[in-house]
Formats: C-alpha cells, structure tokens, sequence
C-alpha cells in the first residue's frame, strides 16, 4: 500500500508521490540554533524548498526562531511552533494558526514562568503549560509521549506511572513518529493513537540539518489552518521512522555541544538573581547598622545633654 494510503505508515517518506497525490507534507518537529539544533533559520528554509516539504520550527522555550523563519520569503509553508519543557518531564508541543497567537501565548508563558523565581530559567507544570494555550487557536501535541528511556520526558510514559492525572483530558494529541526515538517507543505510540481516536502528528526531531524531512506529516492543503484543521479531523498521514545511528550519535553531539552556551547562560541567570538577592541582604544590613548607630549617637547625646543639665 502507498504511504499516502496509511494513516500512519513507518518508512522513508516518497515525498514526490506524495505531492502527486495533492499531499504537503511537513516536518512537525525541527530545532535551529535558536536552541539547541545546529543550523540557521536561513538553511533550514533552503533546505526545506529543495526537499519540497514544509517546517515547523519547535525550538525549546524559544519562538525567535520559528519567527525568523516565518519572515523568510520562499514558498516553504511554515507552521508556528514551540517545544516546551516541563516541570514533571514530558516535553509538549504546539502548533498555532497565527504567528501572533503564538507570541501572545509565549508572553503569557514567560510571565507565568518568572512569576516566582524572576531571572530563573523555570520549568512550568505540564498542566498549567496545557491550560495557558487553552485560550489560543493552537494544537497541543505530546512530543514523543512513550520517551525517552530512564527520563520521563513523554506524556503517556507519565500517565503510565500515574503522574499526571487529567492530563488526557487536557491534550488535544500525540506524536507518533519521532526521528530522535527507538522503533520500539514509536510502535507504541502508534498503537496508541490507532486504539484512541486522538489527533496525530510526525516530526524527525532534527537537530542537525540532514535529519530534516525524515519524517512528515501530510495533510491535502497548503494552508496553515486548513492543514492544522487536518491533524484535528484526523484526515492528515505521518510517514517517516527514526534516525539512523549515525544520525543519532551526531545529534547527540550537537544536543551535548549544545548544552554547554545553554549551562552557561542557565548559570549565569542563577549568578544574577543570587547577586540581586545578596545586594538587597547587604543593603539591608548596611541600613540596619546605620540605623544601630544612628540609634546610639542619638542616645549618646540625649545622655550627654542629661549629664550638661
């Protein structure tokens, strides 16, 4: 049977027989060096007209990139998107129908995020990320929900040990096939979404610029909110599959090398909040112990005063 034909079909996508058959197709899950991936917003858009599929950039707690790339002129359709990370673990993704309901989204997230630690690099709960895009036209896609191994960072591995309660409720879908898991971890998610009639995207999860397109989600349209209208009537296809080793080992790499600017500037944050909160403390005692003197002085010459009279 032809990809295009599956709902979900684990292969190397044909992207020509895919057009032919009035099929875009779209890389849902794309990092560029606006987090943690290796390229530029620039080649990804190049790239991306070259294999004649379409983007999503979902780079970490970050949207600068998806707008760099939203800016760029070429005919490559470009879904706004984010991957945040949460306090629990799971890593969600979200899919807007507008650049400017995915910036008015991020400014919420933001405040939200620096209402009790402002400065900190601070994860959100999965629910209160979920329920802060409620109000915005948007997908809310568990990213690689049964991943990864020894770390929560899928949704439904978390419902398994029972972490997140209500959180099923709240999700609007999952990723079946990402590029960055084991075929294992996507069969299961697979599994998942052909015994649950939830929305269902694909995304290689690239962080080098050669992963890019190994796996896509097609939908018959070639506009932003007809294509997301797809994903949510389950009228769209995921074709693609994970990674090759090499792949792998070189996204770790750049995932690894990646950290170390991220370490540094998490660091950093920390630096200047515990400097902000040491000057106040510091402040604080110098006021205290010119009030102390000040208190004695003034006793010292009432004192005096007693003694002249």
């Amino acid at each position: 049977m032809s990809d295009h034909k599956k709902p979900i079909h684990y292969g190397v996508p044909d992207i020509t027989s895919l057009h032919k058959a009035g099929f875009q197709s779209v890389d849902m899950h794309v990092h560029t060096n606006h987090s943690d991936g290796f390229f530029t917003t620039r080649s990804l858009v190049k790239f991306a007209s070259k294999r004649n599929i379409g983007v999503a950039v979902t780079d970490h707690n970050q949207i600068s990139g998806s707008l760099q790339v939203l800016s760029e002129k070429s005919d490559v359709l470009i879904i706004p998107g984010i991957e945040l990370e949460t306090m629990e673990g799971p890593h969600l993704l979200f899919y807007f129908y507008t650049s400017g309901d995915m910036e008015d989204f991020f400014k919420v997230f933001l405040r939200e995020r620096n209402k009790t630690t402002p400065g900190l690099l601070r994860n959100l709960p999965v629910l209160e990320c979920l329920n802060l895009a409620e109000p915005f036209d948007c997908i809310r896609i568990a990213a690689h929900p049964f991943g990864y191994f020894g770390i929560n960072r899928g949704v439904l591995k978390c419902v398994e040990k029972q972490m997140l309660p209500g959180v099923l409720e709240t999700i609007d879908g999952i990723e079946v096939i990402c590029g960055g898991m084991m075929k294992n971890l996507n069969e299961r998610a697979i599994l998942y979404a052909k015994e649950h009639p939830v929305p269902f995207t694909g995304g290689s999860d690239a962080h080098i610029l050669a992963d890019v397109g190994n796996v896509v989600t097609a939908v018959r349209s070639e506009r932003v909110e007809d294509f997301l209208n797809g994903i949510k009537k389950r009228q769209n296809r995921v074709i693609g599959k994970s990674g090759g080793y090499i792949h792998k080992g070189a996204t770790a790499g750049v995932i690894a090398w990646s950290f170390v600017p991220y370490s540094v500037s998490k660091l950093g944050a920390h630096y200047c909040v515990q400097k902000k909160k040491t000057s106040r403390l510091v402040r604080s005692y110098r006021n205290y112990i010119r009030f102390i003197r000040k208190n004695e002085e003034l006793k010292d010459k009432s004192e005096e005063g007693r003694e002249e009279s």
